[in-house]
Parts: C-alpha cells; structure tokens; sequence
C-alpha cells in the first residue's frame, strides 16, 4: 500500500525533466480549407426500377437506371402559375409535358388542369375489351393519334421528344402533346363560334364531350340543363347529375382545376 504514491511521484519527476519549464502543451487542430467540406448527398438507385426525375430550382432531371443523366427539363417561360400546373410538376413527366403544351401553343396550367381533372395527374391505365380511354390525360386511341400527327406536322422538332407509335398513349409527356393539340383545336373552334378568349371551364366540354356538345355548353346560358347536350348514359359516367345545370356543372369543374379554371387555354406571343 506504501508504494503506490512512490511510483505516482517517481513518474511525475521523470515526466517534469522532459519538459522545459517553457513548454506548453496544444490540442491538435486541423485547419480546413474554406470552411468544413460538403458531405456526400446519397442518391438511392434502386434495382430493377426505371427512370426517376430528382427536383433541381426549376428543373428536373430524369435519371436512368444505370444513373446517368437520361433529359433535364426545365419549367417553360411562357408558363402561368397556377395550383394544377405545381401538381402536374410534381409528376416526374411534368416538366417536359409543359414544354411540349408550350410549344404546341397552349398555356400549361391549361393542360394541368385537364390532367388534374381527368387522372388527378396519374398515369393511369384504364383501357379494356370496350375502350381504349387511357393515360394520364384520358385519350381513346383514335383522337390520341389524329391529335399527336397534327402537332407532329405542324411542330416537327417535338418527335425529339416523344415515345413513337401507340405506346406513346401511357407515355404522359407524348400524351401532353396530343391532349395539347386537341385543347389548342378546342379553343380556335370555340373563338370560331363567338367565344372570345376561351378558358379551360370553356374548353371542357369540348374535350369531355365532343367537337358539337362542347361548343353548345360554351355558348349556353347557365342555366340551360346539361341533358340538352349529352345523353342520360354520358351523364351518368360522368357525374352529372339528372337535373344539372350548365351552370352547376361550371362551377363544379372550375372547382376541380383551381387557379387554373379561369386562364386562357391558347398563349398568346
């Protein structure tokens, strides 16, 4: 028990005779250029999954599979804000969509609002034996192609891109461009007919409807009943109810589009 303290002293004198009396002893430090470095941001590829978009300021960038960069899209400068149009950007095909409407010659938000309408922006497969109603904007085969080949003519740089033939139908960004086209030939038809600066509430029946039904809910007073225009079997499959009014109706899908209902569906230069 005595000898404990003899050692405790015995190293403090050998460790005093190592130092001179004007040592003084530092905490390492390390010096850091510029500040402290920038951690590794993780990007998690999972197998066997395709392309998926990674917001940047404005942008998107569609990564591949093997997590090169596949297309960066940006948001379109004719662009208006709008509630539909920031749902529609929150799709990974929502950027290059609004493109493709701004280069056809319609607004995005205007486009947005049908795809919130149609599909709440999901690429939705709904096609079976009895329709090919499909995509995230809700096009049969038949108007989907004769919408895509008129842009096509009249926008060739837009085969850039889109995906070819009928596949397109469940690609949303080449389905913008034929629901653009057919938003954009809404619109001129309805100017045609006396309504000046058509809207999205405007275009609607046009698209849900049809080229004839559509320009007379635009044209009609509000409270003309909707069953002058569709039949009792369209309005079921719709929602609209027996006794609704173009009015009613107006108001329930201005509802749905938001911020958009009330903008023009063609951009003017």
């Amino acid at each position: 028990m005595s000898r404990a303290p003899r050692r405790t002293a015995h190293a403090a004198l050998v460790l005093g005779a190592l130092m001179s009396p004007a040592t003084v002893l530092h905490a390492q430090t390390i010096t850091v250029p510029n500040g402290m470095p920038q951690g590794p941001i993780p990007t998690f590829e999972e197998v066997g999954i395709g392309g998926f978009t990674l917001p940047t300021s404005g942008s998107t960038r569609t990564i591949g599979s093997d997590g090169s960069t596949v297309r960066t899209s940006t948001a379109p400068s004719a662009a208006t804000g709008s509630d539909a149009l920031e749902k529609m950007y929150g799709s990974s095909w929502g950027y290059q969509a609004a493109q493709n409407a701004e280069t056809v010659g319609v607004n995005p938000s205007a486009l947005a609002a049908t795809c919130v309408v149609e599909s709440g922006c999901r690429n939705l497969y709904t096609a079976n034996g009895k329709t090919t109603i499909t995509g995230a904007f809700q096009m049969s085969n038949g108007t989907y192609t004769e919408q895509l080949n008129r842009a096509l003519a009249q926008h060739p740089e837009l085969a850039d891109t889109i995906t070819s033939g009928i596949a397109g139908q469940q690609d949303p960004a080449t389905q913008a461009v034929a629901a653009a086209q057919y938003l954009k030939q809404a619109a001129t038809s309805l100017q045609s007919a006396g309504v000046d600066n058509p809207t999205p509430v405007d275009t609607r029946g046009y698209y849900n409807f049809g080229p004839k039904a559509g320009i007379s809910m635009a044209r009609a007073s509000s409270d003309t009943p909707m069953s002058e225009f569709i039949s009792a079997d369209k309005m079921a499959k719709n929602g609209v109810t027996p006794n609704e009014t173009v009015g009613q109706w107006r108001s329930a899908v201005a509802g749905k589009m938001g911020s958009a209902a009330t903008q023009s569906v063609l951009l003017t230069h």
